[in-house]
């Protein structure tokens, strides 16, 4: 069994790799493509996760050293029932995704109970967004404050 996963888009981002799961979701939220029964479910699950897991260091600075998150499989059971629910957010909008594995995501410059964060051994060339894919600064803490009703932008 691989030591770690990760959840990620088929689209390359400016990490030069598959854009993850959240940040994924979180495209489409920004492009308003989320339902408001969409949104809601995105932020209780991005909000769960804060909270159930610690935020990792390298965030603080925007990311500077470019590490991506892997999740850890023991241990992760208490959290795969969300990961589909995002999964099947994806899936519905035509995003193509996957899980990945590896014994080796990269050098590792974090690790806690659940997760690792590893700067890439390869990079690859970003590839182009999906159409209609909102790109914006990453916001810390939860995200719900940004949704449809407290940006004007029309429900549904």
């Amino acid at each position: 069994m691989a030591r770690y996963f990760r959840i990620h888009a088929d689209y390359v981002g400016r990490l030069g790799t598959g854009v993850g799961v959240f940040v994924a979701v979180d495209h489409l939220r920004r492009a308003g493509r989320l339902s408001e029964a969409e949104e809601a479910l995105y932020f209780d699950i991005d909000d769960w996760f804060r909270e159930a897991l610690p935020n990792p260091p390298f965030y603080a600075d925007g990311n500077t050293v470019g590490a991506v998150t892997w999740f850890k499989p023991e241990g992760s059971a208490h959290f795969a029932g969300r990961l589909d629910a995002l999964r099947g957010l994806l899936t519905a909008h035509g995003v193509a995704h996957r899980r990945t594995v590896s014994d080796d995501p990269g050098r590792i410059v974090y690790e806690d109970d659940h997760q690792v964060g590893a700067v890439p051994r390869v990079r690859r060339p970003p590839t182009p967004l999906p159409a209609g894919t909102v790109l914006g600064p990453t916001t810390p803490g939860s995200k719900r404050h940004l949704g449809g009703r407290a940006t004007g932008r029309p429900e549904g």
